[in-house]
């Protein structure tokens, strides 16, 4: 009753200007929540993802400022002092995390450079060559003869070992300081595909075709303060289509599936697909063999010069 009083007393226009400030409100809440900064770090404001984050960060500057022309020496004194406090405070584990090892190896990468101008040749290696496999016509053919497909064959769902191959190109992304907070969810099971696209509700006419869906997230308390506020999208977004890319290269189809939706579409979506309250969803991907004969849209491209604009 009042939702009907509501929509005939208030203009549509208002209305939208409503919906878009609650949405607004609540995931910056959410986000400010996760990724606070304030205050001195312990085990109360301890979460698994904030510690993981805050020291990727800081080992990663470590690493960034040995890879400098000219690093200076010595530095990074406060860095020292922020990781050595997290350090203190790391979750007790049977396994010792990755990034803990990372930490302690640039920090050890740190102390020798400042000590002797020494550098450490795994926490700052020399580049390679500049890659040059394809030739510029295969490169071409590459990336011309990607579409999004929207009819799969239901006889061949992706294997467990081409998503994995997919996921292991495309953790090459690039993430703001390595933090690589994005990940991807599959299903495969019919009853969940079906879920998770009925609160998707973008894939009317090729739903019951997709074979495997993945869900991109990122872990939002990764990320810190209030400057970062989007950076999570971002990243996220990277990840995304970079992975459309490396199941292009391991010979999977992918349709794009955007999510753009309320919060509360997006907390539904994370108990049917038993997704973690503190990854944000970034976006949907069918994925699968493409049916022999399926047709694409023509999607015509935009001219460089549209695209490009040069200021120098």
């Amino acid at each position: 009753m009042i939702r009907s009083l509501v929509r005939r007393l208030v203009p549509v226009a208002a209305r939208q200007e409503i919906v878009a400030l609650r949405e607004t409100l609540a995931d910056g809440w959410r986000y400010q929540r996760a990724s606070s900064d304030v205050g001195k770090w312990t085990r109360k404001s301890y979460s698994e993802d904030r510690h993981e984050g805050r020291l990727t960060a800081d080992y990663h500057r470590l690493e960034k400022g040995l890879a400098l022309p000219q690093p200076k020496r010595p530095f990074g004194a406060a860095v020292h002092d922020r990781m050595a406090e997290l350090l203190e405070h790391q979750p007790v584990r049977e396994v010792e995390p990755a990034y803990i090892a990372y930490s302690r190896h640039a920090l050890g990468a740190l102390q020798q450079w400042n000590e002797t101008g020494e550098i450490d040749k795994v926490a700052s290696p020399v580049a390679g060559a500049p890659f040059r496999l394809l030739s510029e016509e295969q490169a071409r053919d590459f990336f011309t003869s990607r579409h999004s497909i929207r009819n799969f064959d239901g006889t061949m769902p992706p294997t467990d070992e081409e998503l994995r191959q997919g996921v292991e190109l495309a953790r090459n992304t690039p993430s703001v300081c390595n933090r690589q907070a994005f990940r991807v969810h599959f299903y495969r099971d019919r009853s969940q595909i079906n879920a998770i696209l009925a609160i998707q509700n973008g894939a009317t006419g090729f739903a019951d075709s997709v074979t495997c869906l993945g869900v991109v997230t990122a872990r939002r308390a990764m990320f810190i303060g209030p400057d970062e506020r989007n950076q999570r999208w971002v990243d996220g977004g990277l990840f995304a289509m970079t992975l459309v890319w490396a199941f292009h290269a391991v010979g999977l189809a992918t349709c794009m599936l955007n999510w753009a939706l309320p919060g509360v579409s997006s907390a539904k979506l994370r108990k049917v697909a038993d997704i973690p309250e503190g990854e944000d969803i970034v976006v949907l991907i069918a994925i699968g063999h493409a049916q022999d004969g399926a047709r694409t849209a023509r999607s015509e491209k935009r001219e460089v010069d549209d695209l490009a604009w040069f200021h120098s």
